[in-house]
């Protein structure tokens, strides 16, 4: 949550204005889900980080933890107190939502400091959540993942949509496969190799996120780093969701991994689906977390 092994959080809000798109220019929806992030962060000042994620975590929403998948209330609630010196600062930057809005997901950069720990200097990570609308309107996040980095990660100033020019709306002959059928044909493609299986399925302005890496943005420079990985040794679909628009979705699932000497490891991905007019799905995000 929040960091690839970090879960407890406070976050700072932000006042930065929306890079160009004031919050008349996004979708009310959008708007929504940003501000409801943002009073999130407040509740985190006020009552801490471990009641505040309880309280904005959906009641079904899924954790990962030491390998193992749970409800992420139940995971928050067994967590130990966060240090009194901690401080985690983390605001949305880019983001998108679907056109029934009643799913989105939001990216950011995450401070963590402790003044007791390496002389105050901070460490760094990128946090991934999916928001989904409940039955009385308010949106709850249903997944959360995220990655450690080497620094801090840049984003430009304020919030900024992400950029989907042929959008779904769902006015042709629905012939093509769902979003599980596509996340399925990945997962399978990717065991033989990762540049080849994801070069069809990557939208322009798509994110890589990888734990200890700086994210990776835009499907050319994916293309040339997945070039120098190795294919994995497996990866299984678990859980795919669409919004009631269909023009976005989100999928989760196992992978793992074989070492240089043969040692496996793995862990749980996270992937934000984007469809296409054409009826295509096209990966807007990808995640991975390491148990």
């Amino acid at each position: 949550m929040r960091g690839s092994r970090v879960s407890i959080v406070v976050v700072l809000l932000s006042t930065a204005t929306l890079a160009g798109q004031t919050p008349e220019a996004l979708p009310q929806a959008l708007a929504q889900m940003i501000e409801t992030e943002r009073a999130f962060a407040a509740r985190a000042l006020v009552i801490g980080w471990k009641q505040a994620f309880i309280e904005y975590f959906a009641p079904d929403a899924l954790g990962f933890e030491q390998g193992h998948v749970g409800l992420a209330r139940d995971q928050l609630a067994k967590a130990p107190d966060p240090p009194p010196d901690l401080q985690l600062k983390w605001e949305p930057r880019f983001g998108d939502i679907s056109g029934s809005g009643d799913l989105g997901y939001l990216t950011g950069p995450v401070q963590n400091v402790r003044a007791s720990r390496d002389g105050g200097k901070p460490r760094y990570s990128n946090y991934t959540s999916v928001w989904k609308r409940q039955r009385d309107g308010s949106f709850k996040v249903v997944m959360d993942i995220g990655i450690n980095t080497p620094g801090p990660v840049s984003f430009a100033p304020g919030f900024t949509r992400a950029p989907q020019a042929n959008r779904f709306t769902g006015d042709y002959d629905d012939t093509t496969p769902p979003l599980g059928a596509a996340d399925g044909l990945l997962n399978a493609e990717i065991r033989r190799d990762q540049a080849r299986a994801y070069r069809p399925n990557l939208t322009t302005s798509a994110r890589l996120h990888r734990p200890s890496t700086m994210p990776i943005v835009g499907d050319k420079r994916i293309l040339q780093w997945l070039a120098t990985q190795p294919a994995f040794a497996t990866a299984d679909t678990r859980y795919t969701e669409a919004a009631r628009s269909g023009d976005l979705g989100y999928s989760w699932g196992t992978y793992s991994t074989k070492g240089a000497r043969g040692a496996t490891t793995g862990g749980f991905y996270v992937r934000v689906w984007v469809r296409e007019r054409n009826g295509q799905w096209k990966l807007a995000l990808d995640v991975l977390q390491p148990q």
